[in-house]
């Protein structure tokens, strides 16, 4: 299990550079048939492609072995992953069938800083925006990223459109990591792989080193980061079960 906690917690474009696989070559069948899911459930809000970017998903397709995909679905619903398209730094497809917390398609033609834009406490990420955008888009250019949160909705989607359940104790929480790879490529295009996985929150509550670290990180985290990630309660819950 990826566990990427720090404290104290910042919000920063903590990219790193990468020497393995973007996406998964042999995907779980579990992930694919809940992608499916998702996209039969609300495809129109999870995937969404600029009319001049058939040749970027095409780009994409081909990368992921799929020479003949045109639709970014087609492509996702193959990948474990969740997938996106940055050109000259603007988003232009995506198909995101396990959003945290937003509707994909509407993020369609955004800037890399107005993807964060939301982001409590972004203004460093906000503020180096452009610059990450060019170092991702670099031909060949190959990062990671990872980030994570503590959520009472147990399913790989945290679509807005789905009520988070009530939560009264660690057993009613789930850990919940994003893997984000980027791939540079022909110089001024970047493909975005996003794994998504959850883990009941009692296994990372039974090692006292990562419980430390998780109670650490979310007590240092400001008012209105709590209110962007939906953790004061469940700040309280943590600290009440230490």
């Amino acid at each position: 299990m990826v566990f990427p906690v720090k404290a104290p917690y910042t919000v920063s474009a903590d990219i790193v550079k990468y020497n393995g696989d973007a996406f998964n070559r042999h995907p779980d069948p579990s992930y694919l048939l809940q992608k499916k899911r998702e996209l039969d459930a609300m495809g129109n809000d999870l995937a969404a492609t600029a009319n001049d970017a058939i040749p970027l998903v095409q780009m994409m397709g081909n990368y992921c072995g799929l020479n003949n995909a045109t639709d970014i679905r087609t492509i996702a619903l193959a990948c474990e992953e969740d997938l996106a398209i940055l050109h000259k730094g603007k988003l232009v497809s995506i198909c995101f069938c396990f959003p945290s917390g937003f509707v994909p398609a509407q993020k369609l033609g955004e800037s890399f800083f107005g993807l964060h834009l939301p982001v409590a406490d972004g203004d460093n990420l906000r503020a180096s925006s452009e610059k990450v955008a060019a170092i991702i888009s670099r031909d060949g250019a190959l990062f990671r990223r990872h980030v994570w949160t503590v959520t009472s909705l147990p399913g790989l989607s945290q679509h807005p459109a789905y009520q988070r359940p009530a939560a009264a104790g660690i057993d009613d929480l789930c850990f919940r990591t994003e893997t984000q790879t980027t791939v540079g490529i022909a110089g001024d295009c970047c493909l975005f792989f996003v794994k998504v996985d959850m883990h009941p929150l009692s296994v990372v509550w039974e090692d006292q080193s990562k419980r430390n670290l998780l109670l650490e990180s979310i007590n240092s985290m400001t008012a209105s980061t709590l209110e962007y990630k939906n953790l004061h309660h469940i700040k309280e819950i943590l600290n009440n079960h230490r």
